[in-house]
């Protein structure tokens, strides 16, 4: 690598930010990679037309050569013109760019355009939170548009640096179909191994040069656009490189004994506490007592005042009775690094909640946010155990601890205390608060071990979290919902699903900021086509995450997430009261669909015509699937049924759709109705799913909370219902 770091350097101390496409080409060959035949030369030589007989064909590509303008087509920049004319063109493009250093003369290399396989585009770059990531797809003119015109995911794949497999990324990827002829029809323009070595050498290269590597440069992207693929040659017909000074970035992490000081705390304290009104400070004392945490291990800082609401005062941290496990600080902004540098410096105190924000988040407080995690990491240094969760965070809830200090108050929402027996043990992390309570208020019998809000990560960050609670053998559901990731925090996320998937727990990550960031116009594509979030989607969802697209669909693979265990296939018996739907499910299952609906065998069909003829529907409707079993069904005929259906090998999960209107059915508040609770029990015999759709208006609320209360997820509409079950198949 030492030939490409005097390349970066002499550039560098030129005052380069990239490279040329002349020295790009330097690097390729030297890392034995194909270029065109190429010469430069400057404005002020004459083109010698005999060197123009070494290449190949009757034509030649003239190219601006400069590390200050790499948009030359669009500039006029770049000629394709017969090799007797290539004077006069250059004698013209020099009058027209002034300012250039150099210009490169290629050979021809001539290939079908716009030929799907024949132009790929392999590009790298720079991440903060995951490293250095590769991405390989579909390259030429109109890549990006063709890109954004496919199915989420299709292309390009995107893959950490360090992975170590690249035969199976290209052998994988959606564009090598083409590339490598798979494809029915297809010809192969280029190899497997031929475009495995090209993705090899840009990883060895973009882990050397990063920030977290070797070198004293990072390269912030490279990129080929297009990498022309014919006659079984690959071969780079431009190249872009930008880079800059690595920035070694090394974060103290804080230990897991200091984050589960945070989330199961023996005891705790408030700073910010009013004894002459309910302010923040108050409710949160009130919401922690309330909550069953111990009154004789919970303690106010606050001078001069002997108690607030029956809670013993303490002047100052260093006067705490014992080591405070929680501290959390609801003071105005302008007075938390006082309270903050006299937890750090008392050596009483391992963990604080910063609820107070304004810290970095508007203009002009950029210099307490630095002050106080400049007092974060000294405090460290006194006690390495010692963590800042938040600021500007909502407060936190552990049902194991018994203690809610969230600053709303019951009246407005009613904390998610206590246990829902017939649900999943779940953690809910997210850097929200107000989605949190968002989520939860329309979630009510959801009732997460812990629930925490990080704010803006000024110490702990969500991956902190996460990766503290995936250890928790009794959480099965990890919910996230995230805005930045740190430096490395991508990387240790998907760690920490890896280790989820491994231990079967299901984690679903709502990943905030889709605008692609890093985009600029002397990048080319890469950096829109493989922005923040499209590479955090890939990476995370290839490890087995739930990566949603919007809250709807948060909300409702939660319900699914804490409700079952992934039924073994999709094979599904859909059942409704209403024609409309069954009819609107079967139209939502697609051919190449995860779930199939299909008719039931000889045998079963005979067992659920028997309860037809039994409940005296057999004159009005034929068993099928889905099964429209009219608004003359009562509970018990639609209850065995579902038995019936999940009795049998021949389905894995069941829909239960119903409009709650029916004369017949026990659906009012008054009528007391138990269908929830005995569909409940079945889905727990077989251990199958059983989705609910209830399609009614604000009355039948009642009626879909006793779903959700017997642990059955419940949605409004029967087709979103069969989509949310296919995602979660």
């Amino acid at each position: 690598m030492k030939f490409i770091e005097d390349i970066l350097k002499s550039s560098h101390d030129n005052g380069q930010s990239s490279l040329s496409e002349a020295q790009v080409y330097k690097i390729f060959n030297h890392l034995k990679l194909t270029t065109p035949k190429h010469f430069t030369i400057t404005p002020k030589e004459t083109l010698d037309e005999t060197k123009l007989q070494d290449f190949d064909g009757d034509k030649v590509v003239i190219k601006v050569c400069s590390n200050k303008d790499l948009h030359k087509t669009d500039k006029g920049g770049v000629k394709v013109c017969k090799k007797e004319e290539a004077v006069k063109i250059l004698q013209q493009m020099v009058k027209d760019f002034p300012a250039c250093e150099e210009f490169l003369i290629i050979e021809f290399f001539k290939y079908p355009y716009f030929a799907l396989g024949q132009e790929i585009m392999l590009g790298a770059r720079a991440d903060d939170a995951f490293g250095s990531i590769l991405s390989l797809g579909i390259g030429g003119t109109d890549a990006e548009y063709i890109t954004k015109t496919l199915k989420t995911g299709t292309s390009p794949s995107i893959q950490q640096a360090t992975n170590k497999d690249w035969k199976n990324f290209v052998e994988n990827s959606w564009i090598f179909r083409y590339t490598g002829g798979t494809a029915r029809g297809g010809k192969e323009h280029a190899s497997l191994k031929d475009l495995t070595s090209w993705c090899d050498q840009f990883s060895s290269l973009m882990n050397h040069f990063s920030d977290f590597g070797k070198s004293d440069f990072c390269i912030e992207e490279i990129e080929i656009n297009p990498l022309a693929a014919e006659a079984g040659k690959l071969v780079a017909l431009d190249g872009v490189l930008r880079f800059r000074k690595a920035i070694k970035k090394p974060r103290t992490l804080p230990t897991s004994k200091g984050i589960n000081a945070i989330i199961n705390p023996k005891t705790s304290a408030v700073a910010g506490v009013s004894a002459d009104k309910m302010n923040l400070g108050r409710i949160i004392l009130n919401n922690i007592t309330q909550a069953g945490f111990d009154k004789n291990k919970t303690y106010i800082l606050k001078e001069n005042c002997e108690q607030v609401d029956g809670i013993k005062c303490i002047p100052s941290c260093k006067d705490f009775p014992e080591i405070i496990d929680m501290f959390v600080v609801a003071v105005p902004s302008k007075f938390v690094p006082a309270v903050i540098k006299d937890a750090a410096e008392s050596g009483k105190v391992r963990g604080i909640v910063l609820i107070s924000g304004g810290m970095g988040e508007k203009e002009g407080s950029e210099n307490v946010k630095q002050e106080v995690e400049d007092i974060i990491e000294k405090g460290k240094k006194k006690n390495k155990d010692f963590v800042l969760s938040g600021g500007n965070s909502l407060g936190i809830v552990s049902n194991s601890a018994k203690i809610n200090t969230l600053f709303i108050s019951k009246e407005k929402f009613v904390p998610p205390l206590g246990e829902n027996l017939k649900h999943k043990k779940s953690a809910f992390i997210s850097q929200s608060g107000a989605f949190v309570i968002s989520v939860l208020g329309k979630l009510p019998h959801i009732k997460p071990e812990y629930s925490v809000t990080v704010g803006n990560q000024m110490d702990i960050t969500v991956v902190d979290y996460v990766n503290e609670v995936v250890k928790d053998k009794s959480i099965e559901t990890i919910l996230v919902y995230i805005e930045g990731l740190k430096e490395g925090d991508g990387t240790r996320l998907l760690e920490a699903v890896k280790l989820a998937k491994k231990q079967n727990k299901t984690m679903i990550i709502y990943k905030a900021g889709r605008t692609p960031t890093g985009q600029k116009a002397v990048m080319g594509h890469t950096a829109s086509i493989a922005g923040d979030y499209v590479v955090a989607k890939n990476l995370l969802s290839q490890e087995g995450a739930f990566v949603v697209d919007n809250f709807e669909e948060f909300e409702a693979l939660t319900q699914m997430a804490v409700s079952y265990n992934k039924p073994k296939s999709g094979k599904t018996f859909i059942l409704s009261n209403a024609g409309f739907e069954t009819s609107g499910m079967a139209d939502n299952i697609f051919e190449g669909s995860k779930i199939s609906a299909n008719y039931p065998s000889e045998k079963l069909t005979k067992k659920m015509a028997e309860i037809l003829q039994k409940y005296k529907l057999d004159s009005i409707v034929d068993v099928r699937n889905p099964l429209d079993i009219t608004p003359m069904s009562c509970d018990n005929a639609m209850v065995e049924i579902c038995d019936t259906a999940l009795s049998s090998s021949e389905y894995d999960s069941l829909i239960f759709s119903t409009i709650p209107l029916s004369p017949v059915m026990k659906t009012l508040e008054k009528e007391k109705p138990d269908i929830f609770e005995r569909l409940a029990k079945i889905s727990k015999k077989y251990k199958k799913p059983i989705v609910v759709s209830v399609s009614g208006g604000e009355k039948y609320d009642y009626y879909r909370s006793l779903a959700q209360q017997n642990g059955l997820a419940v949605f409004k509409e029967s087709d979103f219902t069969v989509k949310t079950l296919e995602k979660f198949i």
